[in-house]
């Protein structure tokens, strides 16, 4: 009986260790936000996503910026129209399935604007690309609609157009 109950015991211990750490750091889900001043990381490092602050400003913003190099360096602003004033800020999904920055008082400061028909099953990704991948569909394969801003790298440099970093676009 010992050995059962050790075994058990064993068991959910690592059961909770996986679930603890299985989530991956790089995904936003419905049950997994980003509250200021957390981020979230792509899977090498390169960027991160999360909320910051320019020099001189006590405004906060959600961005992506670069993870490994000591000057703050900013690829992409959700809601630079409309800064957060203070740190209560939250990047979730939504209950309709949309990314969206809200402030302490739950408005609604930047969304995704997609329509979304699985929005208990969609997840936000950041890639080592740069992009921000927003997925949604049961199996999250390939198979579901992915939207993401698009950002091309050369040597180093950030190539991008307005238009290609403020709207979302829908690729299957």
């Amino acid at each position: 009986m010992g050995k059962t109950i050790s075994c058990s015991v064993l068991l959910a211990l690592i059961s909770c260790f996986y679930l603890l750490f299985a989530t991956a750091l790089d995904t936003i889900t419905p049950s997994k936000s980003i509250k200021d001043p957390d981020v979230i990381i792509s899977q090498n490092g390169v960027f991160r996503l999360g909320f910051f602050s320019l020099a001189n400003s006590s405004n906060r913003y959600v961005g992506i910026l670069y993870n490994q190099i000591p000057v703050q360096t900013v690829v992409w602003v959700a809601n630079r129209n409309r800064p957060l004033k203070d740190s209560s800020g939250i990047l979730n999904i939504s209950d309709d399935g949309n990314l969206v920055v809200s402030n302490g008082k739950a408005e609604v400061l930047w969304s995704s604007h997609v329509n979304n028909t699985a929005p208990n099953a969609t997840t936000a990704q950041l890639l080592d690309s740069g992009n921000l991948v927003l997925s949604y569909g049961e199996d999250g394969a390939a198979s579901s609609a992915r939207l993401s801003y698009r950002l091309r790298l050369c040597n180093g440099i950030i190539i991008c157009y307005k238009e290609l970093v403020l709207f979302w676009k829908v690729i299957f």
